[in-house]
């Protein structure tokens, strides 16, 4: 079977050098060779493609429709080349991230902004779900931002930073109901949860206290949030969350000598996507970002 790619771009260059002879410079063949590829795509077609003898050569109406599309087709693959092989060592193309509603709004949308001023020909495109690893799997996207991401072997894991946690109320709760001083103060208290791993996690911090009980429980951090400006009890928050609030006094940190394992923050990514230089190079930016913040 001829090579047809060969044969096309043989009659594009015979086509632009308007001489046989020219036209098997340019290809680095013999001149039968290359007349003999123009004949052959002229039999493959069925059609008289040049009118050439040893005084005249010029396209037909065949030919110069021909070359008028093959010569588009073929620089539109040169450019589709070119354009892959500067992305293989550049970063460029839309980067597809995906993580949670309140991290997405509050630290990381002035991040992204930020790559992007860095990387011109990145187009970042930033959703949010309540379940980001959950959403990426099969959805396209380049990145997913986690809060203690859960295992995954399908995915790949790149630890960005921890994020430092602490027990937290707002003033008038602890106005109204005593500030505690101790871990065994706080079985009185009401206590505010996000999901299971928090209520273990309270576990842990009550030990074998008696009689201490779980008040509100929610799977949406931001509501935990809520929940605990409003004054109804002493909930688990990382730093992220509640830096402002505690900064402003809206929120007052509870038994802060007391260490709380840090929420890690991780980007999962499918296997070989680290050979992507977008995916590469925002992994690295978030990780020297979030670490010196």
């Amino acid at each position: 079977m001829p090579d047809r790619f060969a044969e096309i771009e043989s009659f594009v260059t015979i086509a632009q050098s308007n001489n046989l002879s020219e036209a098997a410079r340019r290809l680095g063949l013999s001149l039968a060779a290359t007349s003999r590829r123009l004949s052959q795509l002229e039999q493959r077609l069925g059609v008289l493609l040049v009118r050439r003898n040893s005084r005249h050569f010029s396209l037909t109406d065949e030919g110069s429709l021909l070359y008028e599309r093959a010569g588009h087709a073929l620089t539109a693959i040169e450019e589709a080349e070119t354009d892959l092989m500067r992305r293989s060592t550049e970063a460029s193309g839309t980067l597809r991230i995906v993580t949670t509603i309140d991290a997405g709004r509050a630290r990381l949308a002035p991040l992204f902004h930020e790559y992007a001023l860095l990387h011109p020909d990145v187009t970042v495109h930033l959703e949010t779900s309540d379940q980001p690893a959950t959403s990426m799997i099969g959805s396209g996207h380049d990145i997913a931002i986690c809060f203690d991401p859960p295992a995954d072997s399908a995915l790949m894991m790149k630890r960005l930073a921890d994020n430092p946690r602490l027990l937290c109320a707002a003033p008038a709760y602890l106005d109204r109901r005593g500030r505690p001083s101790r871990t065994a103060d706080l079985a009185g208290h009401n206590k505010i949860v996000v999901g299971a791993s928090q209520g273990e996690l309270w576990r842990r911090i009550m030990g074998g206290a008696a009689g201490w009980r779980l008040t509100l429980n929610t799977n949406d951090a931001e509501l935990a949030r809520a929940w605990a400006l409003e004054g109804s009890g002493i909930g688990i928050k990382s730093l992220w969350d509640v830096r402002e609030d505690l900064e402003n006094g809206r929120l007052e940190p509870v038994l802060p000598d007391l260490s709380l394992p840090p929420s890690t923050i991780a980007a999962l990514y499918l296997p070989g996507q680290l050979n992507s230089p977008k995916v590469r190079s925002c992994l690295n930016f978030l990780a020297r970002r979030l670490r010196g913040s």
